[in-house]
């Protein structure tokens, strides 16, 4: 996700140095010109959801174009196989309400729990110190990033998370909310999620 969400990022052929181009991450990311902000996401094992803002023109596209094809590519050489890996092309659904966008990061990091017994989408409470504990150690999702724990590299926008919950505690709250609650539920969060076009 890092690598593919810069403009003139080509993959180089080698790994040692796609690897470098990684090490040196800490460095060089204020001079990279990017597809898209990512705002949150979670892989799952068999499908992704990726909150993004196009940071330029088609940046939405040619983003997740050249993911799919990296990840394809790379998925077909290690297990020695051919051919498309996706069923289908990518859906894209834009965030046309405040409310809507307010839901999306809670939603994106709770499809973690669908691996656990909890039952989050049928409206129950989870057991919160142990749904915690599943989503601090999935490391395919932004949840660590909103937390305040350390990305692996630099691949969520935090001035946005940091716009929207100046804390860790700000966003716990946030995740915390019942999902039977409506969306003027969320607004009375402390420090709820702002307009994203700010």
């Amino acid at each position: 996700m890092y690598l593919f969400n810069d403009v003139d990022y080509r993959h180089p052929g080698r790994p040692i140095e796609k690897d470098a181009m990684l090490a040196a991450s800490g460095m060089l990311s204020e001079f990279r010109t990017t597809h898209v902000s990512i705002v949150s996401f979670c892989l799952m094992s068999n499908h992704f959801h990726i909150l993004m803002k196009a940071a330029n023109p088609n940046g939405i596209s040619k983003f997740l174009h050249k993911l799919e094809m990296g990840y394809s590519k790379g998925f077909n050489k290690k297990y020695s196989r051919t051919g498309a890996l996706f069923e289908s092309e990518f859906k894209a659904k834009p965030v046309d309400s405040q409310e809507h966008l307010q839901l999306l990061p809670r939603y994106i990091h709770l499809n973690v729990l669908d691996a656990t017994p909890h039952k989050w989408r049928d409206g129950n409470k989870p057991d919160w110190p142990v749904a915690d504990k599943s989503l601090n150690e999935y490391r395919w999702s932004s949840h660590a990033a909103y937390a305040r724990q350390e990305q692996d590299l630099p691949v969520v926008d935090m001035d946005i998370v940091k716009k929207w919950f100046p804390t860790p505690q700000d966003y716990l709250e946030y995740l915390r909310v019942p999902t039977y609650h409506g969306a003027e539920e969320l607004t009375d969060v402390r420090h709820s999620v702002t307009n994203i076009s700010r």
